[in-house]
């Protein structure tokens, strides 16, 4: 027999829902990519650690927003949403026109004619300040002018710092990663002619040097795989050295971490592994 809810299951069902929303408005837009396609290891931390901005501006019917901002180091991320159609410039812009060069990032949409986004850009050395203004560029179809959308962040320092060296095979390396609220990043630099010769051979796809390359290097902790290289940008710097810009997610615990090279033939190497350690920062 069919029977009609009562008061006490509405209020209850009211409540549920009232409360899922208030958990859902509490989310900002780093955390509703998380899943998605444009989806990345750093979204929920990026979530936990941006500053809510909330700078709009609407043109016709296009509204552009900047949600929030989180600058830190040498990097700025944000994330944004358009509703209506626009074209969102690749990059962040600077108050006096330079150019903060867009290295990851992507976009949802449309749904319900509203995309939702998020961009990481370097900014360049001789532009780096405590608080710094950057514009996020878009046109609409309606011009071909861009427009720029203004806010202003503060810079967030690194909260730590840690360094290692290794020698093994045909080559020495040194280490020095920075530790913020969003990942764990720095560089890798090897000195090795061998290497540096492979490297570029590999990279052009040549014939053999004879000399396995390394790849990539991984995060380790106490002999535990943590996290493979989430950047895979390296370069050789002049003839004798390769240069590794390497990323991996935030780690909690910061000891017992180790830097395994990866070989593109051999793979790993866990015996020339570097130690990680925390350097004295008074």
């Amino acid at each position: 027999m069919f029977r009609k809810p009562t008061a006490l299951v509405l209020l209850f069902s009211l409540l549920v829902f009232t409360v899922s929303v208030a958990a859902a408005s509490e989310s900002g837009l780093f955390s509703r990519m998380i899943g998605t396609d444009c989806d990345d290891e750093r979204l929920a931390k990026l979530d936990e650690a941006a500053d809510t901005v909330s700078v709009s501006e609407t043109t016709g019917s296009v509204t552009v927003e900047v949600s929030q901002a989180y600058y830190e180091g040498n990097r700025i991320f944000i994330s944004y949403s358009v509703d209506g159609p626009a074209e969102i410039l690749d990059g962040l812009e600077l108050a006096d026109g330079s150019y903060a060069d867009i290295i990851a990032g992507g976009e949802n949409g449309p749904e319900y004619n509203r995309v939702i986004g998020w961009r990481e850009c370097i900014v360049p050395e001789d532009e780096l300040a405590d608080t710094q203004t950057f514009c996020l560029a878009y046109r609409t179809p309606d011009s071909n002018e861009k427009k720029l959308l203004s806010f202003t962040v503060k810079q967030h320092a690194y909260e730590q710092y840690l360094q290692g060296a290794s020698q093994a095979g045909d080559y020495q390396a040194m280490a020095i990663l920075y530790m913020g609220k969003v990942d764990l990043k720095g560089m890798v630099r090897i000195i090795s002619p061998e290497q540096a010769a492979s490297w570029i051979a590999w990279q052009e796809g040549t014939e053999e040097t004879g000399t396995d390359v390394i790849a990539c290097w991984n995060l380790y902790q106490n002999g535990e795989p943590v996290s493979v290289d989430l950047s895979g940008e390296s370069a050789v710097d002049g003839t004798e050295e390769v240069v590794f810009a390497v990323m991996f997610p935030c780690v909690d615990d910061l000891s017992g971490l180790t830097l395994v090279p990866e070989y593109s033939e051999a793979g790993e190497e866990p015996e020339e592994a570097i130690a990680l350690e925390l350097m004295n920062q008074d």
